[in-house]
């Protein structure tokens, strides 16, 4: 099977070889999962956890909300391959693929996801294939592989490449290798298909990734997030199986962890190995996992023929309004309900409305229906209105997403290629900086393009929230690390009402340190050209030949040469607490200078507080939770910072 290299360690959530244990009393090996996680593939998973925890944190509120009900549900599509004889005999019934699909809806329903059968059964009738041997998928996807859907093949007998038989077996690699593998007689024992999917949606096992040796993960939980599945509410598990559990679907062994605390392991749930008639359930965390993992890297999801997708003619305005047009172009529909702003009420029922906008940033839900079946997609923030900032400092420090702050991150090959978060090193060996550009070698945030999974000319877009250029001789100052043996290019682009610019300096290709644990370097750009006028930055990485190409952006700030801007705090500010856990910011000035007074406005500019300072509290009771920016002053400079509340 065809496996992106991603590097030395990189982004596998590959899932290969088998899985096996000990059965009570025998000599023998019950193989039964094929999905190994591979120590690369839990590398994969902690470059994206920002990502994965700020959808993690929607899941729960959503959970916890009145008005919960649908609106995050989302339709993912499923391909079915039924292997068959050559003379077209044999191979899963209709009958069971559906029952197999209805016991999945039920047990996902609540990680907000719905399966669904996308253009009905693909049949495929060779004896040769009847008994599959994993090793040899690229027989199938030759001509039996839909891009953009799970795949999912069924077939008489799966054996592992060591001959065992086995159950199935997932593979989420990248686009292009949306697979699941199952056993007719496995698809339809009301388990073992989940549990491939929670392999496919980023769960490990619940003893952890290694079938070989007893979980470290302690019995208080103390290291729960950490060792064995990473999951806090999955019990410590020392790897179930027929030996250690009974009939009633109970625990029989008295095993202990390193600190000599007997085990209680939850024996009902999907991702252990505990008997397939014994699981029946994944736990709130498990569900908030594979929603956030869904949302993060697998939305892309979507049947040619049957989907909630849709366009819209525009979906950001420096403007304080916008209306947009949105436009569905699936033929099979004959109903329409769109929530334009994801509050759970349906605002349009026609095919293509078109809704204005006030100032803000929406999810918009589309849920489609034909004669048989009901359909719903989320696209999160998918529309910015009036996310004008000014002035610009960017150093990412509260940022839990990329896309966090009227910033926008772009697929644009649609490949996976895209910016994430990170702090201290990237997951990649070889490329990519070892720390943030904070001076004293304190560690901090920065964004970097992920070189993993994508291909050769790949493009993943960074672009601002709105900028209003208000003076002349301004510049964009932006620090950039690009270290690797494939680094593509970055280039610098500027928006204006007439469109794009591209290249506002020549592109950097390549190699721009020596070393891995060189500094950012730092690069400005003259801006007064565009005076008077709203912009937007847009940050263009393309991927190199290979994956050891990240490339890296940290402290992008834009400033007015003329002035005494004191971005680097020579005015001794302390401010506290940061985030605000109370009502009370305290603002204190620890050398000479003066505080003379304050303004506290949020990203669009908007002033909420104002007033006189002279190291005293402000009271800011009456802000919502959200991001702010505070201005001091005194006689002769002013110092931005982002304070989070």
């Amino acid at each position: 099977m065809h496996i992106f290299n991603k590097k030395p360690n990189v982004l596998l959530l590959s899932i290969f070889l088998s899985a096996s244990f000990l059965i009570s009393g025998q000599n023998k090996l019950e193989f039964d999962c094929g999905t190994i996680t591979t120590p690369e593939s839990l590398e994969y998973i902690n470059s994206i956890k920002p990502q994965i925890r700020k959808h993690e944190q929607t899941f729960a509120f959503s959970k916890s909300a009145k008005n919960n009900t649908l609106k995050l549900v989302n339709s993912i599509p499923i391909k079915a391959h039924i292997i068959r004889a050559s003379n077209g005999t044999g191979g899963l019934s209709v009958l069971d693929l559906n029952n197999a699909i209805k016991n999945l809806n039920a047990i996902y329903a609540g990680a907000y996801m719905e399966f669904f059968l996308c253009d009905g059964i693909n049949y495929i009738d060779d004896d040769a294939l009847c008994h599959f041997n994993k090793g040899y998928e690229s027989n199938l996807k030759e001509s039996n592989y839909t891009a953009g859907l799970i795949n999912i093949y069924f077939t008489d007998y799966l054996e592992n490449t060591s001959k065992e038989s086995i159950c199935g077996y997932s593979n989420n690699v990248g686009r292009h290798n949306d697979i699941v593998v199952m056993k007719n007689s496995c698809a339809t024992n009301n388990s073992s298909l989940a549990h491939e999917l929670g392999h496919f949606f980023s769960l490990v096992h619940t003893h952890g990734p290694d079938n070989s040796k007893m979980t470290t993960e302690l019995v208080d939980g103390s290291n729960c997030d950490t060792d064995g599945d990473g999951i806090c509410d999955t019990p410590a598990d020392p790897m179930l199986s027929n030996s250690n559990i009974n009939n009633f679907c109970e625990f029989t062994s008295i095993e202990t962890d390193a600190n000599g605390q007997t085990f209680y392991p939850d024996t009902g749930n999907i991702m252990s190995y505990s008997r397939k008639s014994c699981r029946n359930h994944f736990t709130d965390q498990q569900l908030a996992r594979m929603y956030a993992f869904y949302q993060t890297t697998k939305n892309y999801l979507a049947c040619p023929t049957f989907n909630a997708n849709f366009s819209a003619d525009t979906s950001v305005t420096c403007e304080e309004t916008l209306t947009v047009n949105f436009k569905n172009n699936c033929s099979n529909i004959t109903e329409w309900q769109w929530d334009i702003d994801s509050d759970g009420i349906v605002d349009y029922t026609n095919q293509n409305p078109t809704h204005t906008y006030s100032t803000g940033i929406y999810d918009v839900t589309l849920t489609v229906s034909n004669k048989s079946k009901t359909i719903k997609k989320t696209f999160s923030k998918f529309i910015k209105v009036g996310t004008e900032i000014d002035p610009l400092l960017e150093n990412f420090e509260d940022f839990e997403i990329a896309g966090d702050h009227g910033w926008s991150t772009i697929d644009a090959s649609k490949n996976g290629y895209n910016w994430y978060i990170n702090t201290g090193k990237t997951t990649t060996d070889g490329t990519g900086p070892l720390n943030d550009d904070t001076p004293n070698g304190t560690t901090g945030t920065y964004i970097y393009a992920e070189a993993s999974g994508a291909t050769l000319g790949d493009v993943a877009e960074f672009i601002s929230p709105c900028i209003n250029l208000k003076t002349s001789n301004t510049n964009l100052e932006f620090s950039y690390h690009m270290f690797g043996k494939n680094i593509g290019a970055l280039h610098v682009d500027i928006k204006t009402e007439s469109g794009y610019i591209n290249d506002i300096i020549p592109a950097l290709y390549g190699n721009q340190q020596a070393n891995q644990n060189d500094a950012f370097l730092k690069k400005t750009v003259d801006l007064s050209p565009y005076k008077n006028q709203t912009i937007k930055v847009r940050f263009r990485a393309v991927r190199g030949a290979g994956w050891d190409g990240d490339i890296a952006i940290d402290n992008i700030l834009i400033k007015n040469t003329e002035e005494t801007q004191n971005i680097s705090n020579t005015l001794g500010i302390k401010v506290y607490p940061n985030p605000i856990t109370d009502a009370t910011l305290y603002i204190k000035s620890i050398n000479t200078e003066t505080i003379l007074n304050y303004q506290i406005s949020n990203l669009v500019g908007q002033v909420f507080l104002s007033g006189t300072l002279s190291d005293h509290p402000i009271n800011v009771s009456s802000l919502s939770s959200g991001t702010y920016f505070l201005t001091i002053y005194n006689k002769h400079s002013k110092i931005v910072k982002k304070i989070l509340k």
